[in-house]
């Protein structure tokens, strides 16, 4: 994703449960209390691959062929310069991997062990006719089994799909749309579609296209999902899109500029055979850290929204390029049950007294979700990370009744340990230019596997390479898996 630059408006000691292998730490850095239900717990973390390059994963349950699907980028526009040290790309596993293509790997057993992709035996994982685009990956299913992925070559957008879980790719074609950041959401079946940020002929903007043969071809024009607001300001679409199929909807994340300068979030919906879009704020008067919002649908229809604040200290300057420090920011939350109609009250999700950042949702049975984010510890004091050195660690809270008054939620570090310590660059590719750490991208995600216990995907920057010491120029991808506590489908536990 080729985002430009932005201005961003002692270790406390960790105690580690461990039982037959399980790794749950529950209230251990500011905010991870518990309120009310029991607490998951998590495996031991499991590098998916430790030779190519993790950042910006999604883990994807296919139930219908029992598979587990991960995806990430190729790392092309995310190696550090600092890590550049064995070889002109800082790593030969890189250079001797690379095929300009998204990587990605399944797994036949819950995510015990997995597989990379191989086309024909080679060591790419798809056929380069469907598929060119090393950044930006994303994982759906349509109604009839069939997964799409995506890939960018910072200009198209390639869609290809498997009808087998992810193990071969069968259709697909390599320049959908000329854009940046795709999105996918799948549909009816054979039907998928696509939320880019629109870099051909005159128009610009986000726009949304459509496929209704497995991703062969794609819709000649798409559907603007961006627009003006009364006041002078204007709202656009902007992050994961899914299809509600209560409804028959397609349903993005949105955000509200408006003409007095205040920010909002919330949704823009169409039907399934519309032709428009309509916004729905759903919170107004808040900021944001990260480039955009994340949504979930769970099984009632409810709609979650979730955001990062990006609280400032006024009248400092302790931030990067002399922008104001940072102070200590929240998770929120807002929820809609009639697509946008009506809200919730906004909840905070975590407010540890740190720095907290990139929330991702996903949702289960009616008013159940998991939240993760990124946080910092206090030892870092307050860092803009752009230019800021932090210990990064993967939260997660599982929420019940959280569209009611009364949720509640448990937070635990879902990793129990660091998984990155450095900047985190939000500047997009200007990050490599100016050798600022982009190792992790610009998000990290989670989901729920059939029993509706939580997954994981996240970046990982802990390994280091064996013949210099010094740090790989990539995060390494990495799976975390719930193997206790609530199920978010269904009753019973995940142990």
């Amino acid at each position: 994703m080729a985002l430009p630059l932005r201005p961003h408006g002692s270790r406390i000691p960790l105690l580690v449960l461990s039982l037959l292998g399980v790794v749950a730490l529950v209230g251990l850095l500011p905010g991870s209390g518990h309120a009310g239900t029991t607490a998951p717990t998590f495996a031991a973390p499991v590098y998916v691959d430790q030779a190519l390059a993790g950042g910006e994963p999604e883990v994807f349950a296919d139930t219908l062929h029992g598979r587990l699907i991960y995806s990430a980028h190729e790392g092309t526009t995310h190696l550090y310069r600092d890590g550049i040290v064995s070889s002109p790309w800082g790593d030969f596993s890189f250079v001797s991997n690379y095929c300009n293509q998204v990587n990605i790997w399944t797994s036949p057993d819950g995510g015990t062990n997995w597989y990379r992709d191989r086309y024909l035996g080679t060591q790419c994982p798809t056929s380069p006719a469907i598929n060119t685009g090393f950044s930006d990956p994303d994982l759906t299913q349509d109604a009839g089994g069939r997964v799409y992925d995506t890939g960018i070559d910072l200009v198209n957008d390639a869609l290809f799909s498997s009808i087998d879980g992810g193990q071969t790719w069968d259709q697909g074609n390599a320049d959908c749309h000329d854009g940046d950041r795709p999105w996918l959401a799948g549909g009816k079946a054979n039907q998928v579609f696509m939320g880019t940020d629109t870099l051909e002929g005159s128009g610009s903007g986000h726009q949304v296209f459509v496929s209704n043969d497995g991703g062969q071809t794609c819709s000649a024009t798409g559907i603007d999902d961006n627009g003006s607001l009364a006041d002078g300001g204007s709202w656009t679409a902007f992050g994961k899109l899914y299809y509600d199929k209560l409804n028959g909807a397609v349903v993005e994340p949105a955000i509200f500029q408006h003409g007095d300068g205040s920010f909002g979030v919330g949704i823009s919906t169409m039907p399934n055979s519309g032709s428009s879009f309509t916004p729905h704020e759903g919170f107004r008067g808040t900021s944001m850290y990260a480039h955009w919002p994340a949504i979930a649908i769970d099984a009632a229809g409810t709609v979650y929204v979730v955001w990062d604040t990006d609280n400032r200290q006024a009248g400092t300057s302790g931030g990067c390029n002399g922008a104001q420090t940072p102070a200590p920011n929240s998770i929120m939350m807002v929820s809609t049950k009639n697509l946008g109609q009506t809200w919730s009250a906004p909840v905070t999700v975590a407010h540890p007294g740190t720095r907290v950042l990139w929330p991702w949702i996903a949702a289960g049975d009616a008013g159940k979700v998991s939240v993760v984010w990124y946080q910092t510890e206090p030892q870092d004091g307050m860092p803009d990370l752009d230019c800021q050195t932090g210990h990064i660690h993967v939260m997660e809270a599982s929420i019940t009744n959280a569209a009611g008054k009364s949720s509640q939620r448990s937070n635990v570090d879902a990793a129990g340990r660091v998984v990155h310590v450095g900047w985190v660059c939000q500047g997009g590719t200007t990050c490599v230019a100016t050798g600022q750490d982009r190792r992790l991208g610009d998000y990290f995600t989670n989901t729920l596997d059939s029993r509706g216990c939580v997954l994981i995907a996240s970046g990982d920057t802990r390994l280091t390479d064996p013949t210099t010491g010094g740090p790989y120029p990539t995060a390494r991808p990495l799976f975390i898996r719930q193997n206790g506590g609530p199920r978010l489908i269904g009753n019973g536990s995940c142990s």
